[in-house]
């Protein structure tokens, strides 16, 4: 009886060592002659919640629209502006602002390469302050209309497709001596003389400090967005297919001015100047989705589709486990969400959210909003495993011990107060899993986590209320193995 014993004693300390803590329910002295380990399991409903919007600040911007059978529409854009260096200056001897260019760069996109699109850029009227304090900038139903007008002609149109088939392949497989690609994929709007005329005249407004000629509009970032280019709206008008994945975007400029040539003599000559979109000023994108009410009320499934669109909402059995377990210790408790194989027929398909992240519900929008990363006690990663096609989150004793110490003062006033609290605070016990990406030290340590803002999707299992024992196929249980000790 005492070999059996140790036996079960030594699992429970085995998964006690490879948890970060146990949850202490009940306080006991350890002694292995009068402690048992035990495994219980809890039923855990999930239902998909949609979400009008996200936290999007991200060095990515997102342009296009496509059409999918089961989640249908969703399109995005994006409002930029434009970092001009500090005491920039164009060539003394200027002569004229030949063309503008705004060329948006990407590194992939998604949908079909050759779909045709067409992509309006206008400049926006009102100066977007972003100094931090103002979140909603970066949310994703960013009103584009509070920064421009929509009524007024816009600055340039310009089709395109993913892939350019006006580019040769001896350009677009062209590589540097080191073997890197020098072909960049990318969509270049021509903005028109017009604009060229007024970025000339803007650059020509010039004063004498301390008998140097200066450019006052030009003199950094804030005077060119207050004085020049508030920044833009790119968006799509017609067409779609595809969404850009765009990294880099430039406003080019080609100059004509005078200079001297070996034989001294005043030659007109051309010279490109590049400004570039920053992370010193502002750039966010806009998404849309369009049709998703109905994957809300599946019966049996629930959803995660990127950006924003929709995820899953996970109500957790605590109340259950905190009755159960008042004397126990919780070694180790764990939950693991099956995704389901998609039906997509269709030639595009999307990719599988690489990780989740679980985070309280009510904590969900101060997590991005404030840089956070998970803490292993009020938010956990986990990562698809596309052997099993699981998402499994682990050691989550500390949430549980963390949630536990948040109602049991409730608890013990009664079950009326219990009642008045849980109607104040309806989100206590539910957590929601979000596609996300992570950034992580030479050490593996995650530094920092993002909304996943690609365009990804997976239906998991839906956890339904029932016995967890029956029907295994459609339940969703967390699993925890606890000690107690043995009656005397």
């Amino acid at each position: 009886m005492k070999l059996k014993f140790l036996a079960v004693f030594g699992l429970a300390a085995t998964l006690c060592s490879c948890d970060d803590e146990t949850v202490g329910i009940g306080q006991f002295i350890v002694d292995d002659e009068l402690i048992d380990a035990k495994a219980a399991s809890y039923n855990v409903t999930t239902q998909s919640l949609l979400l009008d919007s996200v936290y999007s600040r991200s060095s990515t911007a997102y342009l296009g629209k496509f059409t999918d059978k089961d989640y249908g529409t969703f399109s995005s854009d994006f409002l930029v502006q434009i970092n001009c260096p500090e005491n920039f200056s164009l060539p003394d001897k200027l002569e004229d602002i030949v063309e503008a260019k705004l060329g948006l760069y990407y590194t992939d996109y998604f949908g079909d390469s050759l779909s045709t699109l067409r992509v309006q850029v206008d400049t926006l009227n009102t100066v977007i302050k972003d100094d931090g304090k103002d979140k909603n900038l970066y949310y994703s139903n960013l009103d584009p209309k509070k920064y421009y007008d929509a009524t007024t002609p816009f600055l340039a149109v310009k089709d395109y497709a993913a892939y350019d088939k006006t580019v040769s392949d001896s350009i677009r497989n062209a590589t540097d001596s080191y073997g890197n690609k020098t072909y960049y994929p990318n969509v270049s709007v021509d903005l028109g003389k017009d604009f060229c005329k007024y970025l000339l005249d803007k650059y020509n407004e010039t004063k004498e400090v301390n008998g140097q000629t200066v450019h006052p509009n030009f003199r950094d970032s804030e005077a060119f967005i207050k004085n020049v280019l508030k920044g833009f709206y790119v968006h799509t008008t017609q067409g779609e297919g595809s969404i850009l994945y765009v990294s880099d975007i430039y406003l080019s400029l080609k100059l004509s001015y005078w200079d001297k040539t070996d034989e001294d003599k005043d030659t007109l000559l051309t010279g490109y100047v590049q400004m570039a979109s920053t992370k010193e000023v502002f750039m966010s994108s806009r998404f849309k989705n369009a049709n998703l009410d109905e994957l809300k009320s599946d019966p049996e499934r629930t959803y995660l589709k990127t950006p924003a669109g929709i995820c899953t909402e996970v109500t957790l059995p605590l109340k259950d486990m905190f009755d159960a377990h008042q004397k126990d210790t919780l070694n180790s408790i764990s939950v693991s969400f099956q995704k389901l194989k998609s039906q997509e027929a269709g030639p595009f398909k999307m990719g599988t959210p690489s990780q989740l992240l679980m985070v309280r519900k009510s904590d969900m929008k101060s997590f991005f909003e404030d840089n956070k990363v998970n803490d292993n006690k009020t938010s956990f990663i986990a990562s698809y495993d596309s052997k099993t096609a699981t998402y499994q989150f682990s050691k989550l004793n500390r949430l549980t011990s963390y949630i536990f110490s948040e109602i049991r003062p409730e608890v013990e006033k009664g079950e009326a107060a219990w009642n008045k609290w849980v109607t104040e605070h309806p989100d206590w016990n539910k957590v929601v899993l979000i596609p996300v990406t992570t950034e992580s030290d030479s050490q593996g340590n995650i530094i920092g986590v993002e909304n996943d803002l690609n365009v990804n999707s997976a239906m998991l299992v839906r956890g339904v209320e029932g016995d967890p024992s029956s029907n295994e196929e459609n339940q969703i249980t967390m699993n925890v193995i606890y000690t107690q000790p043995k009656q005397r």
